[in-house]
């Protein structure tokens, strides 16, 4: 039976995933989000879309596994302790829907995908978009689809 990673890249507005399956193919992506301005009005409202969704995802491919972005610290003390309660809730929410999910920092994901711990924005942009031949509009959702395939390697334990 194939697996399926979905990699998730969290912000204090959104939640971005990006699924691939055991051969690195894109099967979709998704984007949890809300537009109210504030963060406590908005933080409740995509969770729940995003708890709602995972449980039809997780009917859909069973054999669903999560890696997720684990959360950074910027100069910002609001907006870092706003991205840490949205990554940790999301991976709560993996918990409750039975899907395993596994943090991963930043630079080691880039490390393992891009082979530089300290990759630019530009550079996952412009290796998501060769990879996944122009896929991807936004940088979160690159972001999640290099986070799904170590992810992919996570669990495997082997590259492409």
């Amino acid at each position: 039976m194939v697996s399926h990673y979905l990699g998730l890249d969290c912000s204090s507005k959104a939640i971005h995933g990006v699924m691939i399956d055991d051969l690195a193919n894109l099967c979709f992506f998704d984007k949890w989000t809300s537009k109210l301005p504030d963060f406590e009005s908005r933080f409740p409202l995509f969770l729940e879309s995003f708890y709602k969704e995972l449980g039809i995802i997780k009917e859909r491919y069973p054999t669903l596994r999560v890696a997720i972005e684990a959360p950074i610290f910027i100069q910002n003390p609001k907006t870092t302790m706003q991205i840490a309660a949205v990554v940790y809730t999301a991976r709560f929410i993996c918990f409750l829907r039975g899907v395993e999910c596994v943090p991963i920092q930043n630079k080691s994901w880039k490390k393992y995908v891009l082979e530089k711990g300290n990759a630019s924005k530009a550079d996952i942009f412009m290796y998501a978009n060769m990879m996944w031949e122009d896929s991807f509009k936004e940088q979160d959702h690159a972001d999640a689809a290099c986070i799904a395939l170590w992810g992919r390697f996570n669990y495997l334990g082997e590259d492409i």
